[in-house]
């Protein structure tokens, strides 16, 4: 089962960029019965190695999606907030935990929503740098997002796609399978910094049923990116967006004990 876990969790990440993550959490507290401190942190490798997978596949194309300065220097801004989030979620009981994590994917399904203002975006002829970011303003707002994707990373064993890809586009003006494709290389940095924070003694990490979900990962992902290269971008994601919203509230209730 882990292994069909793990494909699921992989294609959605191949096929949006984001949310892949989102979805991994409740697999591991609802069907793996994993408690909250064990999940966050098996996330981590689940959503790490196969991010890393997609961006790999994407560097293999004729075509170059992934920019590696790019990634490594968005990456560089997280490691910080990684750490810093992985402690804290030492510290705070499941329970407060929970109910941030149905607020986070409450907003995340709402961004991936009103993000069909730039999931169309045409192709960009022009160079992409990090020369594209200019002035301080554009710069603090590329490493604020940095850090507050790391500080995600390391608290909830996220990835951070929902907000990288649309930071991607909206600073770096990013074709939106660039910024997919970069962001999944940013994920997975942004994931070994949390792992290396687990490692440390921060939290813990269920190794053995981390690797079966991340080799599904890996399938899965193969898969989502394949699909992902030949369709429009968009349409899976609001798709997606409306049942993590829907999964925001069930978690919610459960937290609560409406449900059982």
């Amino acid at each position: 089962m882990e292994l069909i876990y793990g494909i699921i969790i992989g294609l959605t990440l191949g096929l949006t960029g984001a949310g892949g993550s989102i979805i991994t959490i409740p697999i591991l507290l609802y069907l793996l019965d994993m408690n909250v401190h064990s999940a966050t942190g098996t996330s981590l490798v689940v959503v790490g190695v196969g991010s890393l997978a997609g961006a790999i596949q994407y560097m293999l194309g004729k075509q170059k999606y992934v920019h590696w300065k790019i990634s490594i220097v968005f990456s560089i801004a997280g490691i910080f907030g990684a750490f810093l989030g992985s402690y804290i979620n030492s510290l705070l009981p499941a329970k407060i935990i929970l109910y941030g994590f149905s607020a986070l994917m409450l907003i995340i399904g709402i961004l991936m929503l009103r993000q069909k203002e730039y999931q169309n975006k045409k192709e960009s002829e022009q160079q992409i740098s990090l020369k594209n970011i200019k002035g301080l303003s554009a710069w603090s707002k590329f490493v604020l997002a940095g850090f507050g994707i790391g500080l995600m990373t390391g608290f909830f064993g996220v990835g951070g796609g929902f907000l990288i890809v649309p930071t991607l586009v909206l600073i770096l003006d990013f074709p939106m399978k660039d910024a997919i494709a970069t962001s999944l290389l940013v994920i997975a940095l942004n994931c070994l910094w949390g792992i290396l924070s687990r490692l440390s003694g921060v939290g813990s990490i269920e190794i053995t049923k981390a690797i079966y979900i991340s080799i599904g990962a890996i399938i899965g992902m193969a898969i989502g990116v394949i699909i992902a290269k030949k369709i429009k971008a968009g349409y899976l994601t609001r798709i997606f967006s409306y049942f993590v919203i829907i999964l925001a509230f069930y978690m919610f209730a459960r937290t609560l004990g409406l449900i059982h």
